[in-house]
C-alpha cells in the first residue's frame, strides 16, 4: 500500500471476467463505493467501392489491391483511382451494472486489505 492506496490485485474475490477490477486503485475513502461496470458495443464498418467489369474482377481487384488509406484506425482498401473505400463507427451502449461495493476483506481490521465484493 502507498500513499493509503491500494492495487485490487491483491484482494481475494471477484467476478470481473476482463480483469479489469485489479487495475482499481482504492484508498480508504473509496470503502462502502459502489463499483459499476459500464459496456459499450463498437463495430467499424467499412466499404470499398470498386470498378470493374464483373463481380468477380471486382473481389480479384480488391484483394490484390495493396494500397490503403486509414479508416478510421483500420487500413482500407484505396488506390485513389479505381479502389476507394471509406469507414463508420457505431457505437451503442449496453448497460450500466452493478459489480460490488467497495469493503475490507476483514471488516474487524484496519489494516486488511481492500475488496470490492
Amino acid at each position: 500500500m502507498e500513499n493509503g492506496n491500494q492495487s485490487i490485485e491483491s484482494r481475494g474475490r471477484m467476478s470481473d471476467e476482463w480483469g479489469l477490477t485489479k487495475e482499481l486503485n482504492l484508498s480508504d475513502s473509496d470503502i462502502g463505493k459502489k463499483v459499476y461496470e459500464i459496456a459499450e458495443e463498437r463495430t467499424f464498418v467499412i466499404k470499398t467501392q470498386v470498378v470493374a467489369k464483373d463481380d468477380d474482377e471486382a473481389f480479384n481487384k480488391y484483394l490484390e489491391c495493396s494500397e490503403t488509406r486509414n479508416c478510421e484506425g483500420y487500413n482500407g482498401k484505396h488506390n485513389g483511382f479505381d479502389i476507394v473505400s471509406g469507414a463508420k463507427e457505431y457505437s451503442q451502449h449496453k448497460g450500466t451494472t452493478l459489480i460490488g461495493t467497495v469493503k475490507r476483506e476483514d471488516e474487524e481490521d484496519d489494516d486488511s486489505l481492500l475488496e470490492v465484493a
